[in-house]
């Protein structure tokens, strides 16, 4: 369905929305807000060429600004309400944003009055639906453009997907909206007629679990780490999460030890969904519903993300070919919902959209392979796989098989370069139970190849993490170097 058609349809019924207080928005100041917000943008911003940045906290009224420009046809630019000015000068120096929606503006789009435009601009499939900003490998922020047809076969795999949701249901709104697995959230809002909760979390994970309890919330849409902490056992022992009924899951890796945690605690009484896809194939592109048998959801430690979304290819390639099953390759992603390009870079586009048997396609970076029963799964990084001692190996690939101990919550492995194995091997890990390193290096050596064994194991009880929530390697890395400095 198209956007404006959803939107439309959703604001003339019925709309229930908590803020992050936990107090209900009446039906009347929603719509009236969202009127004011909406005719603003029509009588001052409704150019094609113009787009708007919205960098506010998180909250309602942010959500109000991101549904009207995307019912009347301009780009929005979400943006986290703490981004540095450096930041904010790089995103308006690339993208030319011409409003920049902060805390202080939105009070001033909330209270206009004014009429001048009646009538939308264009606002067709091809058209861009927005531009979000991720970190690049040079410290420049890439942002990639996505355009209203690909966010429209997304809304419709969300529409279509997930039956079993409805306007019973009530949801949680986690995810920061600089973040694009927001995404998820608002198309459930749009095609599931749910109620909505902004939820108040800031990391801190019994608050989360508070607010679950306390609303009762039924849809989760999170990243695995968010989960494997509340899964943790001095957590989910204090946490009555009876009220779930569907988990979205995405973002980064769901490893085996977090499965096993979920078949523990939920034993099937909760739909699970792995969603995978990067923000260049537009928030995901591929789904796999667990189902709480192992050998159907895992292999050799990893677990399945499913097949692609209808207008969705994918390929494992390797040497400019589609590789056989069960052979490990790059994922190649290709279809309706792969962005336009990355905006002002024209470089770092022509690296990432390739041709590949007569159709574009995004190289993800993703080191996957195929099973015969066309399963898809991913283990690793093509940039995470190193070469130590002269043997290739993949560090995520080591944290499948570390994670498959019982004892072990989670691990992230890290390498630091050096002249003599070529690269170091750190493993951190988070313990469910009393260990010592010895111990677990024995155990690993009955899963492992001797090289295969991170050279170092450091205990942790938390990682680092980004503002998706995502573990941060390279901060990770930073404080071991910090550390060995102070040593």
């Amino acid at each position: 369905m198209l956007i404006r058609e959803l939107i439309q349809r959703r604001l003339d019924s019925s709309v229930t929305i908590f803020n992050r207080e936990g107090v209900a928005i009446s039906d009347t100041q929603i719509k009236n807000e969202y009127s004011a917000i909406k005719q603003y943008l029509l009588d001052f911003h409704s150019s094609p060429q113009d787009c708007v940045a919205i960098k506010q906290h998180k909250d309602y009224r942010y959500f109000l600004t991101i549904l009207a420009c995307l019912e009347i046809g301009i780009p929005y630019i979400p943006m986290k309400y703490d981004y540095p000015m450096d930041r904010v000068e790089q995103i308006k120096e690339d993208s030319k944003f011409t409003l920049l929606a902060d805390d202080a503006k939105i009070e001033e789009l909330i209270a206009y009055t004014g009429r001048t435009k009646t009538l939308l601009p264009d606002a067709s499939s091809e058209k861009d639906a927005y531009i979000i900003f991720t970190s690049g490998s040079t410290g420049r922020p890439k942002g990639v453009i996505i355009q209203r047809q690909a966010l429209e076969n997304f809304f419709t795999f969300i529409q279509d997907e997930f039956p079993a949701v409805n306007d019973q249901d009530k949801l949680l709104q986690v995810a920061e909206f600089s973040f694009d697995q927001s995404v998820v959230d608002i198309a459930l809002f749009l095609t599931k007629n749910l109620t909505f909760h902004f939820s108040n979390f800031e990391n801190n994970i019994f608050k989360l679990g508070f607010e679950i309890e306390t609303h009762r919330i039924s849809v989760l849409n999170t990243v695995p780490n968010t989960l494997n902490m509340f899964l943790s056992e001095f957590v989910a022992e204090r946490m009555d999460y009876s009220c779930l009924k569907h988990l979205f899951l995405g973002g980064a890796r769901f490893s085996h030890g977090l499965y096993i945690k979920c078949v523990k605690y939920f034993n099937k009484s909760v739909d699970i969904y792995n969603l995978y896809g990067p923000t260049e194939a537009t928030v995901y592109c591929h789904v796999k519903k667990i189902s709480y048998d192992e050998s159907a959801d895992c292999f050799n430690g990893n677990v399945s993300i499913g097949h692609p979304f209808a207008g969705v290819t994918a390929h494992i390639v390797v040497d400019d070919k589609i590789a056989p099953a069960n052979e490990k390759g790059e994922l190649y992603i290709g279809g309706v919902q792969v962005m336009r390009e990355y905006i002002n870079n024209p470089e770092q586009t022509a690296k990432a959209l390739v041709q590949f048997n007569g159709q574009t396609y995004y190289r993800s970076g993703d080191l996957a392979f195929q099973t015969e029963s066309h399963d898809f799964f991913v283990v690793g990084r093509v940039d995470d796989t190193i070469k130590y001692r002269g043997f290739r190996i993949n560090l995520l690939d080591i944290d499948s098989y570390i994670t498959r101990l019982p004892y072990v919550q989670d691990s992230v492995t890290i390498a630091i370069p050096n002249e003599i194995t070529e690269n170091q091997t750190i493993g951190f890990i988070i313990l469910k139970e009393k260990k010592t390193v010895k111990e677990i290096k024995t155990d690993l050596a009955e899963l492992l190849l001797d090289y295969q064994v991170p050279e170092k194991i450091i205990f942790t009880d938390k990682y680092p993490t980004n503002v998706s929530g995502k573990v941060c390697k390279n901060t990770l890395k930073a404080q071991y170097l910090e550390s060995l400095n102070k040593a």
